[in-house]
């Protein structure tokens, strides 16, 4: 299952490794990924313009990584991106999909031999931006005759004291995942509305003789990345970006407490999985093959659970049920591009010119239609831009649209704000409600927000003020 962990983690993804996957079946944003080439260059160009670079006799190598996985798509991209810009030659390192690509970009600055350009999650792309490790985009972007199209919303969450870092990829829609062959089994015509409803709902799904769980959450890693969707339907959030965009810490908001509570009721009555050492690609494929009956599922996962086993047609897709205050607030997860900020300008203006090329209008609809066309499926995903639908890249389902539609009305395009430096102590806490069900969350809360003050809120906050 590693190889599909990386949708909507907490990783920087690098290329192939990125996004809400790094399946070929079912990654629905497409990577570079081809064959490490050791191609001898001449010396860069310089005084290249950042819109219209020099496309004299000298060339710029661009390096890239990538992982194992291919798709065929990717080798015609490249080719025919070296033909349209002769001065620019692609060097494509090859990496391992199961390494940690957040270390090994950070380390890689470090010691000189970091990519040009990449892929980052939305989660780490604030420590990134601050820490200095991606160039600013403005310029570039203001004078691309296609970034109207881009949903403000998504370049905001990119941006950082006024500065954009990073252009709005593909990305995933966080929904109520329900398993409909079950659900009629159980007698249940509709998926439900509320957290006290689902609950209900889990009691009558659970069957311990047929190792059927009613509710699953994510209890061994990265707990902090469900639990936040549970804390917003509450009405609260574990932080409060400022408007300086500094940090301040809320993981004793009321909301992050009544969350936790919920999760432990859903333990008390032994309607969560009962194995909580299942890691996140087990809770998947145990969805797929009618072992839970209810889960948070991103739109991105419909065609890994069809691979584990599942019928397109018993894949529910729902707004999350209601919290306490009313909400069904999920997030809208894209992944982002950035340009390494210690690449030489003719090398950033040449990355500029692949990330316009792979992000351009045709080039996204071209790929995820020729994903359908080979591979049976094109995942519901969401699309960085306003002169894109659903349709245009071959998804029908009136269904599956209109759920999506639904979540469309109270969504987040971003997770809690400083995840990338924070979530850990997050998710330490909510490992410790699930492993007491029974203890008082708000001073286990507490020990974490503690912590993190101590030890990370500084940092983060000095690297906003003073430019990392």
């Amino acid at each position: 299952m590693k190889r599909h962990i990386s949708i909507l983690c907490v990783l920087l993804l690098i290329l192939s490794l990125f996004m809400f996957g790094c399946n070929t079946a079912t990654d629905d944003t497409a990577t570079p990924d081809t064959p490490t080439t050791d191609t001898e260059t001449s010396d860069p160009v310089t005084d290249t313009p950042q819109t219209e670079p020099d496309t004299g006799d000298e060339t710029v190598e661009l390096t890239l990584w990538a992982s194992p996985d291919t798709d065929q798509w990717v080798f015609d991209f490249h080719e025919q991106f070296m033909n349209d810009n002769p001065h620019i030659t692609l060097n494509i390192i090859m990496k391992e999909s199961g390494e940690d690509a957040g270390n090994m970009f950070y380390q890689s600055v470090a010691t000189g031999d970091a990519p040009d350009l990449a892929i980052f999650s939305p989660a780490v792309m604030d420590t990134v931006a601050m820490a200095g490790l991606v160039a600013p985009l403005d310029e570039y972007f203001t004078s691309w005759d296609e970034g109207s199209y881009y949903v403000q919303a998504l370049l905001d969450n990119f941006t950082y004291n006024g500065v954009l870092y990073a252009l709005p990829y593909t990305g995933s829609t966080m929904m109520f995942g329900y398993n409909k062959a079950l659900f009629e089994a159980a007698g249940l015509d509709k998926p439900p509305d509320t957290w006290d409803e689902a609950l209900e709902y889990a009691k009558i799904l659970t069957d311990p003789d047929n190792n059927v769980s009613g509710y699953a959450i994510l209890a061994l890693e990265w707990t902090e990345w469900f639990f936040q969707y549970y804390v917003w339907q509450a009405g609260g959030d574990l932080t409060k970006r400022n408007e300086d965009d500094t940090l301040t810490l809320t993981f004793t908001d009321p909301a992050v407490i009544t969350a936790a509570k919920y999760y432990q009721e859903l333990l008390t009555s032994k309607v969560a999985q009962s194995d909580l050492t299942m890691d996140f690609g087990a809770l998947v494929q145990a969805f797929a093959q009618g072992k839970i009956a209810m889960m948070p599922f991103a739109t991105d996962w419909v065609g890994w659970a069809m691979e584990e086993g599942a019928k397109y047609e018993d894949i529910g897709l729902a707004p999350f049920p209601a919290g306490p205050s009313g909400l069904r607030t999920s997030s809208g997860g894209v992944g982002c591009w950035g340009i390494n900020a210690t690449s030489p300008k003719e090398v950033q203006d040449a990355a500029w010119e692949y990330i316009k090329a792979y992000n351009s209008r045709e080039s996204i609809i071209d790929y995820l239609s020729w994903r359908k066309n080979t591979q049976g499926v094109v995942n519901p995903i969401v699309l960085p831009r306003s002169d894109m639908t659903l349709s245009d890249i071959g998804v029908t389902d009136p269904n599956m649209i209109a759920a999506i539609a639904a979540v469309a009305a109270d969504i987040r395009f971003d997770e809690f704000y400083g995840k990338g430096s924070v979530g850990s102590y997050v998710d330490m806490a909510v490992q410790k409600i699930i492993a007491a069900p029974a203890a008082d969350p708000l001073p286990i809360f507490q020990e974490q927000q503690d912590l993190a003050t101590n030890e990370a809120l500084d940092d983060f906050n000095d690297s906003i003020l003073n430019g990392g």
